[in-house]
């Protein structure tokens, strides 16, 4: 893996500055209409077009980071790619909800301390711990199921658990590499964001936070 070109290809396409910059459109637009549930629409359409993106990389284009002219299409991949995320984390949103339920049922009971309250306490804590540890996984499983749903684009193929781990095995050192990329990249990007809003306030913010979302 190259890690310089894994972080410095987009801006070797001499369109880079206009396409990321109505990906920022794109990302503000969708965080602003989200409290309406409609931009949720604008994040799958983000979804898609990264997907496009990596479609580009794996066919060795020489500037892989597409046009924004297929608004459609990556709504309808980002929606299907959303799907398979979610599947993939429904252990943990139903240990989530099962230990939300848990804890309303005892504010309800008046808790004072007991037996109960120690269980639950037991048990949460061994949920925390399995939800951590599937967290870690799916975190490594990603790259693999990613690569599985840009083949055809199928939520089968993304699902396809046996060959996906097989995969994350043979490839582990790329995918521990690209999990580092994809942990630190946003985190600079962030750094430099807050650095640079602090000059430009507000403004600067809402311009350039949204870059780390398109990385």
């Amino acid at each position: 893996m190259d890690i310089a070109k894994a972080i410095t290809f987009i801006t070797e396409d001499p369109r880079w500055k206009e396409k990321m910059g109505m990906g920022m459109v794109v990302v503000v637009a969708s965080a602003i209409l989200s409290i309406v549930l409609v931009g949720i629409l604008g994040f799958a359409i983000v979804t898609g077009y990264s997907i496009r993106l990596l479609q580009n990389v794996r066919d060795g284009q020489p500037h892989p980071l597409p046009e924004w002219d297929q608004w459609g299409d990556d709504m309808k991949r980002g929606l299907k790619f959303i799907a398979v995320g979610i599947i993939w984390a429904l252990p943990m949103i139903l240990l989530s909800m099962m230990f939300g339920f848990l804890g309303f049922l005892l504010d309800a009971a008046g808790g004072n301390g007991g037996a109960p309250e120690i269980i639950t306490g037991i048990f949460a804590s061994l949920g925390g711990c399995l939800y951590l540890l599937y967290a870690l996984f799916v975190a490594g499983m990603t790259p693999g199921f990613t690569l599985a749903f840009a083949q055809n684009e199928k939520i089968s193929d993304a699902l396809q658990f046996t060959p996906i781990l097989n995969w994350t095995r043979n490839n582990l050192a790329e995918v521990l590499v690209a999990a580092l990329i994809t942990l630190v990249a946003p985190m600079l990007i962030s750094l430099v964001a807050f650095i640079a809003g602090i000059i430009m306030c507000v403004v600067g913010l809402i311009v350039t936070v949204p870059l780390s979302v398109l990385v």
